[in-house]
């Protein structure tokens, strides 16, 4: 049995689970959309996604 995990940070179901870095001091997984919010926070500027399969 599986169990599906919830974004530590909106609480919506994590299809892929992404591990926060260190400097953002968040303790439990993210969902792909918040990943990315938080990745454009700490790096800012123009990002290109490379896999846009998900």
């Amino acid at each position: 049995m599986v169990l599906k995990e919830n974004c530590t940070i909106c609480k919506g179901r994590i299809e892929k689970k992404y591990m926060p870095m260190k400097e953002w001091k968040i303790n439990g997984p993210l969902c792909s959309k918040c990943y990315s919010k938080k990745i454009g926070e700490h790096y800012p500027g123009e990002h290109i996604r490379v896999n846009l399969d998900e």
